[in-house]
């Protein structure tokens, strides 16, 4: 019994001791994130499927968002994309940024509209201006930088964001299952508030949904 009960005890040390360091983990890919050139993102969110980051900085007076997408875990072969849907909360309408390793090794990153679904994720001019758009990879995860001005879209923002695979350097459908189809939310850039997908809300967490091509 004596045997039993301690090795019960070591199992649930262990446990709590994976959770707690997972926990951690978590927490620091993004509050305690440190970016190069030191850069600052004052507010900072975990979204809860495909290991995605959202950093940003909001000036109410100019309406300019100033954000850092973070996907991790992400292999050469990959395109990832963060995007602002306007006008309803699904696929079409989404107003993208998109980026990835092309085969000469060089990063590419542009803009792309969403119109229709089965989108090859085509480049264009999105419904806001975009500025200061470039993008990194480094340690298998892809980050994103631009500036977004959204005067005419409030600030309760519908997002998504998504991963797919690549044939070359042309983007390819992505998984049509679990975390693909979960990755969407509402962000209050005020406050910091989101929706959630049962549809409460928590602070930066993210409500979810979403397929792409």
């Amino acid at each position: 019994m004596g045997g039993r009960r301690l090795t019960l005890k070591l199992t649930v040390s262990l446990s709590l001791i994976t959770c707690f360091l997972l926990s951690s983990s978590y927490g620091q890919n993004c509050a305690k994130h440190s970016f190069p050139n030191n850069r600052v993102f004052k507010t900072c969110s975990d979204l809860p499927v495909l290991n995605s980051f959202l950093h940003f900085n909001y000036d109410t007076s100019s309406s300019e968002l100033e954000i850092a997408y973070r996907h991790s875990g992400i292999g050469s072969s990959k395109w990832v994309a963060w995007a602002i849907n306007p006008t309803s909360t699904g696929m079409v309408g989404s107003q993208a940024l998109v980026a990835y390793q092309q085969t000469n090794g060089t990063m590419r990153v542009y803009t792309s509209p969403i119109t229709q679904y089965q989108t090859q994720l085509q480049e264009g001019e999105l419904s806001f201006n975009v500025s200061d758009l470039s993008a990194s990879y480094e340690n298998d995860e892809i980050i994103i930088f631009a500036t977004l001005g959204l005067s005419n879209n409030g600030t309760m923002l519908n997002q998504v964001w998504q991963e797919g695979g690549l044939n070359g350097n042309i983007p390819q459908m992505h998984v049509t299952s679990g975390a693909n189809v979960q990755s969407m939310g509402t962000l209050n850039l005020v406050s910091g508030e989101a929706g959630t997908s049962n549809g409460g809300g928590s602070k930066l967490k993210k409500r979810n949904v979403s397929e792409w091509l």
